[in-house]
């Protein structure tokens, strides 16, 4: 277990959706910004990162929502790397209440690439030290592939902006999960509340490509479970996701 860090949010009118919830899209921002923050407070941050051609890219993520923090709430958001193992690291997630309840946990996947070979590399040892992850202690990192969906019910196509890029120059991690939504019945996106999410990316797109979200629906006794396939106009697929909506 490495070194943690925690750093106290309030939840803007930009992050709710028309419940006034906190969207699952800017819960991940919180993520994205906690964990870059620590990054760069123990000194491996994007200027360290870019100086060495390297950068940390989204390979999975498990999400589990308790409840969702509301307009105006203040939140504590935690995190600590739980461990490396060879291109890739594992990173846990915790979000609390004013009252120090866990509302929202996950757990995230990176690999290390060198930016401009777009190639794994295998991790420095002064980034277990950066972190505080032991060399020795065995770290079980899961990047097993999501269940695919067999029937194509809804779709939507998109095409790939320039705000959509970031500073790796590929799409925005959260931009997936956003496409991924779009395609769901508003039905459920209306009357039902996101529990679970797991997302594994598997290939980049670009400024420009056109993409299409397709998704099948699946109904049980607790809710809805949704698979979600983004691919591009190869027929490629790009993001796999399981959503599960609790009525």
């Amino acid at each position: 277990m490495g070194k943690r860090f925690e750093r106290e949010y309030e939840v803007h009118y930009y992050d709710v959706d028309v419940k006034l919830q906190c969207k699952v899209e800017s819960i991940i921002n919180y993520f994205t910004d906690i964990g870059t923050k620590q990054s760069e407070k123990i000194g491996v941050g994007i200027e360290y990162m870019s100086e060495r051609n390297l950068a940390w890219v989204f390979c999975k993520y498990d999400i589990k929502i308790n409840r969702y923090p509301k307009y105006g709430e203040k939140i504590r958001v935690a995190t600590n790397a739980l461990g490396f193992k060879r291109f890739y690291a594992s990173r846990l997630y915790e979000i609390f209440d004013e009252e120090g309840n866990k509302i929202v946990e996950a757990i995230g996947v990176f690999l290390l690439i060198d930016i401009n070979k777009r190639r794994a590399v295998r991790i420095p040892l002064e980034q277990y030290e950066f972190y505080g992850v032991s060399e020795e202690e065995e770290c079980n990192i899961n990047v097993s592939k999501l269940e695919k969906l067999k029937e194509e019910m809804y779709s939507k196509e998109f095409k790939v902006r320039y705000s959509d890029i970031d500073s790796n120059t590929h799409v925005n991690n959260v931009k997936y999960i956003e496409w991924a939504l779009e395609s769901a019945p508003v039905e459920i996106l209306y009357n039902n509340n996101l529990v679970e999410l797991s997302v594994v990316f598997e290939k980049e797109c670009s400024y420009g490509d056109e993409i299409k979200s397709i998704c099948e629906v699946k109904e049980n006794d607790e809710g809805y479970i949704i698979l979600h396939k983004i691919e591009n106009n190869e027929g490629k697929e790009l993001t796999t996701l399981i959503s599960k909506w609790s009525k």
